[in-house]
C-alpha cells in the first residue's frame, strides 16, 4: 500500500507539472508586438464580440503606448463602447482622439461620435434636456470643424432631430401652463419655439397654443387672427382640423366684440 508521504511527494509533482505547463500557456498567449495584438482586437471587433474586443484593446494600450496603433486602438476601444451602449466610457476615449491626435486618421469620425453619444443619452422631450442641448453643440462644432466633412448630412439630421425635441418640450411646457391657467407664461413658451426653433414642426402647434392662449383670456379678435394666420401657413391636417373647430366656436363671440365697437 502507497505511504503518505509517497502519496504526497507524487501529488505535489502534479502540482509542480500542471504549474508549469499554465505559465507556458500563459507566456505564449503574452501579445509580442502591437501589430499581432492590435489584429487580434480588430478581428474582435470585426465579428461584434465588443466586450472581447474591450479587453484587446486595453491590452493594446497598455503595453504598446507608444505604438502606431495607439490611435487606431483609442478609437475602436471607443467605437466598442459605444456598441456596448457605454457611452461616457466612449466619449473618453473619443475626446483623447481630438486631443492627442487632432490631425490623426480619426479625428474627424471622432468629433462625430462624441455627438452621437450625446445624441445617445438623451432623454424624451418631457424630462431633462441636457444631453440633448449637449449633441446639439457637438454636432455644430463638427459642422464648423469639417463643413466638407463625411459626417455633415448625418450630423445636420441628427441636429434637426434635437432641435424639434427642444421645441417639443417648449410645447409641452405651453400646454401645460394653458393647462394650470396661466395664458401669458404659456405664450411666452409658444413665442420661444417660432423664436428659435420656426422651421421645427413644432412651430404649428405653437402658432395654435398662441392662438388658443387669447381665446383662454377671452381676447376673441386676437384668438380668431391667430387661428386664420395658422390656416394660411399650416401644412398639418391635425392642425388645420382643430383651427377650423376653434374658429367656428369664436366667431358668433367675435362678431358680437365687432359689433360693439
Amino acid at each position: 500500500m502507497m505511504s503518505r508521504r509517497i502519496f504526497v511527494y507524487l501529488l505535489s509533482l502534479g502540482f509542480a507539472a500542471s504549474f508549469v505547463v499554465s505559465c507556458a500557456t500563459t507566456d505564449s498567449t503574452r501579445p509580442t508586438n502591437p501589430t499581432s495584438q492590435f489584429d487580434n482586437a480588430r478581428k474582435r471587433y470585426d465579428a461584434r464580440r465588443y466586450v472581447e474586443a474591450i479587453e484587446q484593446f486595453k491590452v493594446l494600450l497598455a503595453q504598446f503606448p507608444g505604438s502606431k496603433y495607439a490611435e487606431p486602438g483609442t478609437f475602436f476601444l471607443g467605437k466598442c463602447h459605444y456598441e456596448t451602449k457605454e457611452y461616457p466610457l466612449a466619449e473618453v476615449e473619443f475626446e483623447r482622439i481630438v486631443r492627442d491626435f487632432p490631425r490623426g486618421s480619426y479625428a474627424e469620425e471622432a468629433t462625430f461620435m462624441l455627438g452621437m453619444c450625446a445624441y445617445k443619452e438623451r432623454r424624451s422631450s418631457p424630462y431633462d434636456q441636457t444631453s440633448t442641448e449637449r449633441a446639439i453643440a457637438l454636432f455644430r462644432a463638427y459642422i464648423d470643424t469639417y463643413p466638407e466633412g463625411a459626417f455633415v448630412a448625418k450630423s445636420e439630421q441628427k441636429l434637426g432631430e434635437c432641435r424639434a425635441t427642444l421645441a417639443q418640450k417648449l410645447c409641452l411646457s405651453g400646454r401645460l401652463y394653458l393647462k394650470l391657467g396661466d395664458s401669458a407664461a404659456a405664450r411666452s413658451c409658444f413665442e420661444e419655439v417660432l423664436e428659435k426653433y420656426a422651421d421645427s414642426s413644432w412651430a404649428e402647434w405653437a402658432f395654435f397654443g398662441i392662438a388658443e392662449s387669447y381665446e383662454r383670456e377671452r381676447n376673441w379678435v386676437k384668438a380668431l387672427d391667430g387661428y386664420r394666420d395658422l390656416m394660411t401657413r399650416n401644412k398639418d391636417a391635425e392642425v388645420s382640423d382643430l383651427a377650423k373647430d376653434k374658429m367656428k366656436k369664436i366667431g358668433n363671440k367675435v362678431k358680437q366684440v365687432e359689433e360693439k365697437r
